[in-house]
């Protein structure tokens, strides 16, 4: 039975709204195999919302959509989903669906789509590149959509670079938490932001890791988001005194992400001492990045 490994992902890191992302390495997993007929999706533990076990899934129906553009006609499927991003806390776990699911499709046609096909369908159906991209590929990536692809490119941070995610026991769905955004920004938020954006990839790329604190800040979503987060300010000052080169929220959140390149253990340590202390429990995760993107197995 084929099987089909995908990280989680951070997206936006401060300044890049939909633009940036990276992947982590905390899996995901898909395996599937056609039958003669029918839909059976066993979805295991769940890790928040419930999830879909008809063609409602996610799963499915990004297989389903592959499908159709290569002109497969969707068979009889068994899928089996081992769930391990939590849902709707901003680490990508419907991007991993996605992904799991075109790869899959792409399995099933014999290959018919390229790595570009595929990255383009799953930004078609997820709207932005930057949970999806980093998903596929690995590493850090900056992407954008143009004429229908999705044109990017592909970093690998310093192998010193770890992951601090602090996972709320709250969720905050995404169309919640676009809702509160302005529908337009000044020129200086603008100038701003691309000024962050642009120093992100390049101190990334470059492994100048000391500029992660100027180059995650943000006007364009995070002033905003932050007040559906109780806990936000507290977490983002508590990280910087603890060490963090960087804090800032994973996607739409509520998930808040530090970026660490020594004292991993002790960080999360005084940090989970730290968040005790919030009203609400906050899981406190050490985590690599993921440099392979998704893989798969036959």
């Amino acid at each position: 039975m084929p099987s089909i490994r995908i990280p989680c992902s951070t997206a936006n890191m401060g300044a890049g709204f939909d633009c940036i992302g990276m992947a982590l390495a905390l899996y995901n997993e898909i395996e599937f195999e056609v039958c003669e007929q029918g839909l059976f999706i066993d979805v295991g533990e769940t890790q928040g919302l419930p999830i879909a076990s008809d063609e409602r899934n996610l799963v499915y129906r990004s297989i389903k959509r592959a499908l159709e553009v290569t002109g497969t006609p969707v068979p009889g499927l068994r899928i089996r989903q081992v769930n391990r991003i939590p849902q709707t806390r901003g680490l990508g776990s419907s991007s991993a669906c996605i992904v799991g699911g075109i790869i899959a499709a792409n399995l099933i046609s014999g290959g018919r789509l390229s790595m570009d096909d595929m990255i383009a369908i799953a930004a078609d159906i997820e709207g932005h590149p930057d949970n999806v991209l980093p998903t596929f590929v690995g590493g850090m990536t900056a992407g954008a959509i143009a004429n229908g692809r999705v044109e990017y490119v592909r970093i690998q941070p310093p192998r010193s670079l770890k992951c601090c995610v602090f996972i709320p026991d709250f969720p905050l769905p995404t169309k919640k938490a676009r809702a509160v955004l302005p529908d337009a920004v000044s020129r200086e938020d603008a100038i701003f932001n691309i000024s962050r954006a642009a120093l992100a990839v390049g101190a990334m790329a470059q492994g100048r890791l000391e500029l992660l604190r100027t180059a995650l800040d943000d006007r364009l979503h995070q002033p905003y988001r932050k007040e559906l987060i109780p806990g936000y300010d507290f977490i983002v000052e508590e990280a910087l005194k603890n060490g963090a080169l960087g804090c800032c929220l994973s996607g739409a959140g509520p998930t808040m992400i530090a970026f660490l390149n020594k004292d991993y253990d002790a960080f999360r340590e005084r940090m989970t001492g730290a968040v005790s202390t919030l009203p609400n429990r906050w899981d406190v995760v050490l985590l690599d990045v993921c440099h392979d993107g998704a893989t798969w197995e036959m």
